[in-house]
């Protein structure tokens, strides 16, 4: 198991709605005290007496899904239903810069696996086809290290009730995850898959909101995780006939993974699968990068859509802004969005042209947010009426914070925060990058927004080293779309494997929003370029600080006074 923990049994367990029941685990504080004491601070310690004390870094660990899959047969009451007339592809890919060591585990028992970190590369790039049921990625970084990492999986599957591109970036175990989009109306799944790569068990509470509010979930939505474990739950048996769902789960007693895998059915013509990753915690402002349309009229099913939740107990607006590449883009309907507390809504983005866009929200009250994308796939000559098929993608919000501090293009990224992120590409698909400068709510509410924004975007091939960089600059609220391998040196067939955004200077308010859209399979035979018809967003994945030094001092006393 990861981390060499040595685990030797690893548990995979499955539960319907009626399974979200857990325990809750109760602490004991202990008191002391004596009567007629009096307890005083004690004597700062002499300057000469304060030394710093280096620590060594925690692992970093990132949990990644697992493949697509299809609702267990046996929890449906047909052992024989398993509509996947091909198999599904998986791969796996990691990118890690910086010192340390690394090693791969996995849900489902196996022993972890080293990773060979490259000498003379300026990243090490491992790639694995077929992951198991989770994988788990830990780096133990050097002393003073401020590693890299990144990691993505995918799943492709070309027929069947699970034709789509599932794929997300891996992430980090948390105490609290917001997970923005699915539904468990008619013809749709949606299967919440929990993900405990520590040592101790964790008890997990999940809250499911709908378009009525809030869902009465059987037990109270608590569910245990064990060490080691992955837990899967179909959320339509827990809250049914939600045509929009936002799932929040909340950890104690350790750190948990969670996404939600959402397919839809329209009878027999499949309209994708996705991942829901974790987006940003409740903000009033938020951005989602790389919401793509084909010019859908605003009443199309397919047009992109925005999801809202205001899970407070206040009723709110929220103003959305549509960021193009030549700026700010008017769309009807979205100026003032009445926000009902804790009844999801669906905004339609439809008569946008053609193009991937930045969408910032900018609400009174505390929000999460998530969007959908749809695209169009080739006809099913095995159905009578030859219907199109479609695929999903759904995109996760990151909170639109106050712009990075620039640092100098030709020097080494440092650690002040100008890191915009990394994505370790899915192998065997195409990628297209979408960077955004988007104005913070201040800027944007006084119409104000000026400056540029200058982003370094490098490539790194399979082999660790770099495939090529440029300096991408953009004016406040606009957008660019980079294909990653236009970065490589002419006559280069190298496969590029990972991209970084660093900020290497910024003018006014603005906040650098990116994401990677990935795409697979067939093309849909009508576009005329060629474009896949399976689609996937990946999300940046921001680096983790690690200590350094820290300051101790000697005290006659321990715990007690300032």
């Amino acid at each position: 198991m990861p981390g060499g923990r040595g685990r030797g049994i690893v548990r995979r367990v499955t539960t319907t709605g009626a399974g979200l029941v857990g325990m809750l685990a109760v602490g004991a504080v202990a008191a002391f005290g004596s009567t007629g004491a009096t307890l005083l601070p004690p004597a700062p310690a002499p300057a000469d007496q304060v030394q710093q004390v280096t620590v060594e870094p925690g692992p970093e660990v990132t949990v990644c899904p697992g493949p697509a899959r299809l609702t267990d047969p046996e929890t449906v009451g047909d052992a024989q239903f398993g509509p996947a007339p091909v198999g599904t592809t998986s791969s796996l890919r990691a990118v890690l810069q910086g010192g340390g060591s690394a090693e791969l585990g996995a849900f489902d028992g196996a022993a972890p696996q080293g990773i060979d970190r490259a000498q003379d590369a300026d990243a090490t790039v491992a790639t694995i086809e077929g992951p198991a049921d989770g994988a788990v990625l830990t780096v133990r970084p050097e002393p003073g290290d401020a590693p890299r990492v990144a990691a993505s999986v995918g799943s492709v599957t070309t027929a069947g009730d699970l034709r789509g591109l599932a794929a997300a970036s891996c992430s980090r175990p948390g105490i609290s995850q917001w997970l923005v989009g699915g539904s468990t109306e008619i013809g749709s799944s949606t299967q919440l898959v929990l993900q405990n790569p520590g040592l101790t068990p964790a008890v997990v509470q999940v809250d499911v909101w709908g378009q009525g509010g809030e869902a009465v979930l059987s037990g109270g939505g608590q569910q245990l995780v064990g060490p080691g474990e992955e837990v899967v739950t179909l959320v339509e048996a827990a809250a049914p006939e939600q045509r929009r769902l936002v799932v929040h789960v909340a950890a104690s007693g350790g750190l948990v993974s969670a996404y939600l895998q959402h397919s839809v059915l329209d009878g027999l013509v499949p309209l994708g699968v996705d991942y829901v990753v974790p987006g940003a915690e409740p903000a009033q402002d938020l951005v989602l990068a790389g919401v793509a349309s084909v010019g859908e009229a605003v009443d199309d099913p397919h047009a992109p859509q925005l999801r809202l939740l205001a899970p407070g107990g206040e009723a709110g607006t929220a103003r959305v802004t549509v960021y193009g590449e030549d700026g700010t883009v008017p769309l009807r309907g979205v100026e003032d969005v009445a926000l009902t507390p804790g009844v999801v809504t669906d905004v339609s983005l439809g008569g946008l042209p053609a193009g991937s866009y930045a969408v910032a929200v900018h609400a009174d009250v505390p929000v999460v947010a998530g969007a959908s994308v749809d695209r169009r796939g080739e006809v099913d000559p095995d159905l009578l009426h030859e219907e199109r098929q479609y695929d999903r993608a759904w995109v996760a919000a990151r909170p639109l914070t106050p712009a990075s501090v620039p640092v100098d293009e030709d020097g080494p990224v440092g650690e002040d925060g100008a890191r915009a992120g990394q994505v370790a590409l899915v192998p065997g698909t195409s990628s297209s990058l979408t960077i955004a400068a988007v104005p913070t709510a201040g800027a944007a509410e006084g119409d104000d927004a000026t400056g540029r924004l200058e982003l370094r975007v490098r490539a790194y091939d399979e082999d660790g080293a770099e495939a090529g960089a440029t300096t991408v600059t953009l004016t406040a609220g606009t957008t660019r779309t980079l294909d990653p391998s236009t970065l490589r040196p002419e006559g280069s067939d190298a496969t590029v494997a990972a991209v970084t955004v660093d900020v290497v200077g910024t003018g006014g308010a603005l906040r650098p929003a990116w994401s990677v859209a990935v795409s697979a399979g067939p093309p849909s035979g009508d576009d005329g370029d060629g474009t896949p018809s399976l689609v996937s967003v990946l999300l940046p994945v921001d680096d983790a600080p690690v200590p350094d030094e820290i300051a101790v001092r000697a005290s006659a006393t321990a715990g007690i006074g300032p």
